[in-house]
This record gives structure tokens, C-alpha cells and sequence, in this order.
């Protein structure tokens, strides 16, 4: 027993220091004591109803995370419990990450190493406070770490049933957020060859039932609202943020992101109009106004990068404490993102050049990274939500960069 528990002793201490540092965490913000309710929440709590209750699709949420979300519907409790119940799913997600995290990193740096890397994970700010709202963020991370766990496992073993894992997930982390589909795609893509050579395995049936299970978010969608598409989600983010800041500058006027009157003229058109709405409205601006549409690119992207965490900003001190360091800890979260944004983009282009041939994997992880950050232009004013799911990826890097120079295998 004494030699399992010495075995297992780093594992055991991110479970015990993960736990501690979820109380910790919400007697130091009070952000369990908020009561608030954002806008996203609630959208994923209707597609969840409509999966479970009405048996129908939504425009804007996959039915996958309607699908976990959304499991107390399946013995009669109501919404209040869809809340209670995201709070355990992103617990377990973010518990998971992190043990994964540190597999990962094992192949990288020595344990003992390896443990203080993820124990970094567990305390980045931004990751921790999701773990209390109804959101996507540590759920797709949970499934992008574990894709690379078992890409990790098949570099290793050259086994396709692992890459097949690997695949699957990626697949379907786009019924998560919908937004990875490009990713997805890629990913898939690379490893065509691959795909072929095995297509008559029975491993890729886990494979070809996740592409068929995005097939049926998107003919549903079809169905229900028009288009054969994920998500109505791109058009109306697109619009309502790059465009519009786009449109703004070339105007003269200011950007308003609350009430914007592009975004409440959209949401007023039927799906299909939204989407071909949004999709003339890029072409037009990429090719009559080209400087401010980047311009309003940069300026996102930057904003992105430099923001805090939006959970912990607008967290009070409800129960009138002298305890209270919610904002210390989103100015600490604003730091975070910056430092390890900037840290893990420089990175990405480093594995990115370096590692195509001679070490897949991390070129893979910097293809993500990339991916990531250069997507979260297309949007602003979300704090660190976009990039603190490169955060266990920029950590990895971060280990492989260090072991190359520091001989810390």
C-alpha cells in the first residue's frame, strides 16, 4: 500500500492541492456567493432544455454540451440544478486537465518537475473561476488535453487506436465550441494518411462516429433553422464585434459593444439571413476597408491578450469580509494572461518552425496555440476567456523549451 501511495504521490498531492485550493480560492473571492448568471450561461441552459425537454436543436449551443450539461433533465430536476450540477462537471474537468497535464509533462521533465508545472495549471486564475459559471471553457479544455494525451500515447506506441481517440475527441470538441471547427478539420487532415491506410480498423469507428455525430448537429440545424452548419454562433460574433468595430472606425464613431445597434439589428433576422448578413458584410469590409478591418483586428487581439478575468472582476464582497481579494486576484489574472499569452505565442512560433518533422507533437500544440490566440480577434471584451485554454499547452512548450537547455529530463 505504502509503495502504491509512493508510486502515485505527485498525482495524489494535485488531487489534495487542487481541492484545498478550491476553497481557498472561493473564501479568498466570494465567487460562489455571487448569484450571477451570464448571458452564455443561459443560452447553454435553453439548448440543454431543448436537447433533453423539447428534443430540438439550438441556433447558437452544440448538442454535445447540451448533452452534459444538461443531465438532471433526464430525472426531473429543473434549471436551478443545471447549475448545480456544471459546477462538479467543471470541477471534475479541471481535475482531470491537470492530471493529464502532468502524464504529459512526465515525458517531458522528471516527476517532481512535471508536478510543479501542473500545479502552475491549477493555479491560473482564469481556469479556476470557470470552474463556478456555467461555460464552456473548462469542459473544451478537458477534451483538447485529453486529445493530446492520446496523440501523446499513439507518438509513442504508433498504435491507430490511439490516434483514433485522439481524433475523435478533437471532432467532437467542436459540438463543445463550435469555433474549433477549422481545427478540427486540420487535425484531421494532417493525419489523412494515416486514416486511409487504416479506414477498414474497428478503432475507427470511433472516429467515424464522431464525424457522423457533427453530421447530425449539422443536419438538424439544417432542418430546424435552414443552413447545414454547427452554429449560427460565427455570424453573429463576427458581426457584432470585429465588423462592427470595423464599421466603427471607418465611420469616426466610438465602438459601443453593449447594445450595439448592428447586433440588436442582426438578432432581429431569421438564421439563414444572419449568416449571409454576416458573410457579405466580411467580404465587403476585407475588401473596401481593409486598414480599419485590421486595425479592429489588432485591437481585439490585443484587448484579448491584456484583459483579466471577467468572473473575478465582477465579483463583490458580498458578506461584507475583511477577507475579500477578488481584485487582487483579477489584477494577478490580467498578469497571467499577458505573460503566459505572450510567452506561449512566441513559443508556438518557435515549435511551429522547428518541430514539423522532427517532433509532431509539439508541432501540433503550437499549431493550437496559434490557432487560438490569432482566432480570439474575431472577437473582444471577454477578459482572459479566449486564451486560457492554451494555458496547460503554453506550459508544456514552456517544459520542452527549458529541457532542451536545462537538462531537466
Amino acid at each position: 500500500m505504502s509503495a502504491m501511495l509512493y508510486r502515485f504521490r505527485f498525482p495524489i498531492l494535485l488531487i489534495a492541492a487542487a481541492m484545498g485550493w478550491l476553497v481557498v480560492f472561493a473564501w479568498l473571492s466570494q465567487i460562489d456567493q455571487q448569484g450571477i448568471i451570464y448571458a452564455d450561461s443561459t443560452s447553454y441552459v435553453e439548448s440543454a432544455r431543448n436537447f433533453y425537454v423539447h428534443l430540438r436543436g439550438h441556433n447558437y449551443r452544440p448538442i454535445l454540451m447540451a448533452a452534459i450539461n444538461g443531465l438532471p433533465y433526464l430525472f426531473g430536476f429543473g434549471d436551478a440544478a443545471i447549475y448545480e450540477f456544471s459546477f462538479y462537471v467543471n470541477v471534475f474537468c479541471w481535475l482531470a486537465t491537470s492530471l493529464m497535464l502532468y502524464a504529459l509533462l512526465k515525458d517531458v521533465v522528471r516527476p517532481k518537475i512535471a508536478f510543479f508545472f501542473a500545479l502552475a495549471f491549477l493555479f491560473t486564475l482564469g481556469n479556476v473561476s470557470y470552474v463556478f459559471h456555467l461555460l464552456t471553457e473548462n469542459i473544451y479544455l478537458f477534451f483538447i488535453v485529453s486529445a493530446f494525451y492520446f496523440l501523446s500515447k499513439y507518438y509513442k506506441s504508433k498504435r491507430f487506436r490511439d490516434l483514433s481517440f485522439a481524433l475523435s475527441i478533437i471532432v467532437l470538441a467542436m459540438l463543445i465550441r463550435p469555433g474549433s471547427m477549422l481545427l478540427g478539420i486540420a487535425m484531421t487532415v494532417f493525419f489523412l494518411r494515416e486514416i486511409i491506410r487504416n479506414f477498414k480498423s474497428k478503432a475507427a469507428f470511433f472516429l467515424y462516429g464522431s464525424i457522423a455525430l457533427v453530421l447530425v448537429q449539422c443536419a438538424g440545424i439544417k432542418h430546424q433553422f435552414g443552413n447545414f452548419t454547427i452554429s449560427y454562433i460565427d455570424a453573429v460574433t463576427y458581426y457584432g464585434y470585429l465588423g462592427s468595430r470595423a464599421e466603427a472606425m471607418q465611420n469616426g464613431t466610438e465602438y459601443i459593444q453593449e447594445n450595439n445597434p448592428r447586433g440588436v439589428a442582426m438578432y432581429s433576422l431569421p438564421m439563414p439571413e444572419q449568416k449571409k448578413l454576416a458573410s457579405e458584410d466580411f467580404e465587403k469590409q476585407l475588401t473596401t476597408n481593409t486598414v480599419n478591418f485590421f486595425k479592429a483586428y489588432a485591437i481585439d487581439l490585443l484587448d484579448n491578450t491584456k484583459s483579466g478575468n471577467t468572473a473575478l472582476m465582477d465579483c463583490k464582497n458580498v458578506e461584507q469580509s475583511d477577507v475579500f481579494f477578488a481584485p487582487e486576484l483579477f489584477w494577478a489574472s490580467k498578469w497571467q494572461n499577458r505573460i503566459l499569452t505572450v510567452i506561449g505565442f512566441g513559443l508556438a512560433v518557435f515549435f511551429f518552425f522547428r518541430g514539423f518533422n522532427k517532433e509532431p507533437l509539439y508541432f501540433l500544440m503550437a499549431c493550437y496555440i496559434l490557432y487560438i490566440v490569432l482566432l480570439s480577434g474575431v472577437s473582444c471584451s471577454q477578459g482572459d476567456r479566449f486564451h486560457i485554454v492554451t494555458y496547460p499547452f503554453v506550459l508544456l512548450l514552456l517544459a520542452k523549451f527549458l529541457q532542451r537547455r536545462k537538462n531537466l529530463a
